[in-house]
């Protein structure tokens, strides 16, 4: 098994190999990958069954797009960043603490939100008792949204960190009452539509023909669906929701995802046909509060410490900033070289209990880091 790349670069040689060993050792199926400085692509390869131009369920890296439609909302005077939550959101928890709570602390996972629930089951309890379908509809959406908005929180608002799929649920509903229109639509018309990410959406299989359905990489079975799942979400929360959710549920390619980071580092030189340069540079800087978080309004940051091992790579700069997406996807930035690696698997598709990503994907984003330097 060989990887696929834009010509022979010995600059990315490891990179390749490892990418298709990745294949070979059962990690994921199929595998995309873009190395990139500034505004140029350096090198593209792909492995298994997929193409650079594969359309991959990139999980929780929604989750910079859906930070990212927030700051352009927020440019436009509909939102703001550290505004209270409760002014947009009917804030329904008996927790007198979520007065407290701002969409900084949601972009930052500091706002007291748990990191995952379940709460799919809830919409699947209200379908068994209704006795009509309710799990991937309007009524779903609602019902699980309900759910969070009553949550009592774990601590205070900006005292603490804790990764939170809940908290991005609820920016991407407050995007869709400040923005007037569905997530997905915000998306496609002031995220994906402006820099030009045509392959980037939700619910894929609405808008692709029948023979452009191929370009789509599975992610396994679902137990709960009882079927195979080729573009639609991942994500049951997401699926319970419709699969339009801001923490969950973009469909994307390697080379549309080279295009958003392309944007953040021209934004934070001023340059960017998206955000203003106060946005991506906030965007992309560590929270203050609490102390030692390391996160930002939309990215997470290399796990720190001498004896860490960032997924990030060995090698990541310590202002890099990036994502990973539980179905084996990532997309990290070097804010200072301005190089970029996005990396997109499928890893699930062999269960969720596959691990063997974890060890391979410092190893190439590794490759990545050492391929630009050459």
């Amino acid at each position: 098994m060989t990887a696929s790349g834009a010509g022979e670069d010995p600059r990315f040689r490891e990179a390749a190999q490892l990418l298709a060993e990745g294949v070979e050792g059962g990690a994921y199926s199929a595998a995309a990958l873009i190395a990139g400085r500034g505004d140029e692509v350096a090198w593209e390869g792909s492995a298994g069954h997929a193409r650079v131009a594969s359309l991959f369920d990139i999980a929780s890296v929604t989750k910079p797009l859906t930070a990212a439609l927030f700051f352009v909302l927020a440019q436009e005077g509909h939102l703001r960043v550290d505004g209270p939550v409760s002014e947009v959101l009917p804030m329904a928890s008996p927790d007198a603490r979520v007065r407290d709570m701002r969409f900084l602390h949601l972009l930052s996972h500091t706002a007291g939100l748990p990191a995952y629930l379940p709460l799919y089951e809830k919409v699947l309890e209200a379908e068994r008792a209704l006795g009509r379908p309710v799990f991937g509809t309007a009524e779903g959406h609602d019902r699980l949204l309900a759910e969070i908005l009553s949550l009592p929180l774990s601590y205070a608002p900006g005292s603490a960190w804790e990764y939170s799929d809940p908290g991005y649920i609820l920016l991407g509903r407050a995007a869709e009452l400040a923005g007037f229109q569905s997530l997905d639509r915000l998306l496609k018309e002031k995220v994906a539509g402006p820099l030009g990410m045509r392959d980037t959406c939700y619910l894929p299989l609405s808008s692709l023909s029948d023979c452009e359905t191929g370009r789509i990489i599975p992610t396994g079975w679902s137990e709960l669906r009882d079927r195979e799942k080729s573009g639609e979400v991942d994500d049951e929360n997401a699926a319970a929701m419709g699969g339009v959710a801001g923490h969950a549920g973009i469909f994307s390619t390697a080379r549309d995802l080279f295009l958003f980071a392309r944007e953040i580092l021209r934004a934070r030189r001023g340059e960017g046909r998206l955000l203003g340069r106060p946005s991506a540079t906030r965007m992309t800087a560590r929270v203050t509060d609490p102390p030692g978080c390391p996160r930002t309004p939309g990215f997470d940051t290399p796990t720190a410490g001498p004896d860490a091992v960032s997924q990030a790579g060995r090698l990541a700069a310590g202002n890099a900033v990036g994502h990973l997406g539980y179905t084996g996807c990532s997309l990290w930035i070097d804010l200072d070289r301005e190089v970029t690696a996005v990396l997109l698997t499928n890893r699930v598709v062999f269960g969720p209990g596959n691990r063997r990503l974890s060890e391979l994907r410092p190893r190439i984003h590794d490759a990545v880091w050492k391929g630009m330097e050459r």
